[in-house]
């Protein structure tokens, strides 16, 4: 039997399990690449103290543990100059191993799972300045931290504004060290091509995929009565997102339907979004479950009142995997094939969007259709045997 080649897979971010949508793109990345590559995966631990063998079968797992907290992260940008994110600072916890993997199998190609690793090609390129290295641009991150700056105020205004800047200068540099970058859509494509023209032929889009067999469809024993939020709760984009949705547009749902229930489904729930349920019992806030399917199998209403973000919502994929329809805002639905009243409903006012989430709880048979489009749209563009040759093409 032949020997598959070895490539370095560098993630910051732990991505087993799998309950993000960075994490989801992470790992059914790292999937494909194991039917090519032997995989050398390079991350932090898990957080909750599991190990990632039982998720990771087929790869090398080489884990290395966190001493850079958030906090930490953003008083070392003051003097590096790099956005605060602790992903962007991997390389103080990373170096040693980098260094000690590459000189023991000199990779010809390095996989970096995110755009805020940058820093992480300096130390590869000292390594094996020969390597091919494929960066993964889960976002286009400058225009994520402008969004930012603009929910701020005083200090912290100043702070984000110079993180912008920062941001936009990592990435520069990065669209100069790094052989390809790969972009989780066209607009994120176009955005990374016009930073750097000089560069701009090193853009591909790769869209945000699934695995349609992680998704197994069950009989339909009916939807409930809920409108449900999935999503990484310490994100700002969903924070902002949360709070919209509680402020401007359940009200006007809960006026038809008193008897409303409102999920919101996701981990590292941030206090701003944890005090929606306490002001209203009909928010059922989880936290950390072990399958989000579950719930949005069950629900009647997928909602993405997203106001800001960049790349594409593996939250819409993932509902339109398990038939249930969607409601989001136009930047909520950027960069996917979607079409409103067809395979999703696209809603940018607040009564807009109640009045959209109201027709598919009073109409399941509109839903189901807008589901089974859908359904269709996401096996012939988002599944990842439609991505598999084109990604592995490249890499």
């Amino acid at each position: 039997m032949m020997t598959k080649e070895r490539i370095l897979f560098i993630s910051a971010e732990n991505p087993f399990p799998q309950d993000s949508g960075g994490k989801l793109r992470t790992g059914n990345i790292l999937n494909l690449l194991k039917t090519k590559y032997e995989v050398d995966l390079l991350t932090y631990r898990n957080k909750r103290g599991e190990g990632l063998q039982e998720y990771a079968r087929g790869f090398n797992v080489h884990e290395v543990e966190r001493t850079v907290s958030y906090r930490q992260a953003m008083l070392r940008s003051l003097y590096k100059w790099r956005n605060c994110s602790y992903l962007s600072h991997a390389d103080k916890d990373m170096q040693g191993r980098i260094v000690t993997l590459s000189r023991e199998h000199r990779y010809a190609q390095v996989f970096i799972s995110h755009s805020l690793l940058g820093s992480c090609i300096d130390i590869v390129r000292r390594e094996l300045p020969e390597a091919v290295i494929i960066t993964d641009a889960h976002n286009f991150e400058s225009s994520l931290s402008a969004q930012l700056v603009k929910k701020k105020q005083g200090l912290a205004r100043l702070y984000f504004r110079l993180n912008a800047v920062w941001t936009r200068q990592d990435e520069l540099k990065l669209m100069d060290k790094t052989s390809l970058l790969l972009a989780t859509s066209e607009q994120d494509g176009l955005a990374f091509r016009a930073l750097s023209a000089k560069n701009s032929h090193k853009v591909h889009v790769i869209p945000n995929f699934i695995r349609i067999s992680d998704y197994i469809l069950k009989p339909d024993s009916g939807k409930e009565k809920w409108i449900i939020l999935p999503g990484n709760m310490n994100y700002f984009p969903n924070i902002h997102a949360a709070s919209y949705f509680s402020r401007e547009i359940y009200p006007l749902i809960k006026a038809e339907f008193p008897d409303i229930k409102w999920y919101i489904v996701g981990r590292d729930v941030h206090p701003e979004v944890a005090a929606l349920a306490k002001k209203d019992p009909s928010i059922v806030i989880t936290g950390y479950v072990d399958s989000v399917a579950d719930y949005v199998r069950k629900a009647g209403v997928v909602v993405v009142p997203l106001l800001e973000g960049s790349g594409t919502r593996l939250k819409i994929l993932e509902a339109w995997a398990l038939k249930t329809p969607v409601v989001s805002t136009a930047i909520g639905a950027e960069g996917l094939l979607c079409e409103h009243g067809s395979n999703i409903l696209i809603a940018d006012s607040p009564a807009a969007f109640a009045g959209s989430v109201l027709q598919l709880l009073r109409d399941r048979e509109h839903g189901r259709q807008l589901a089974d489009n859908a359904y269709r749209t996401l096996l012939a563009n988002y599944e990842a045997e439609s991505v598999k040759e084109k990604l592995l093409s490249l890499v």
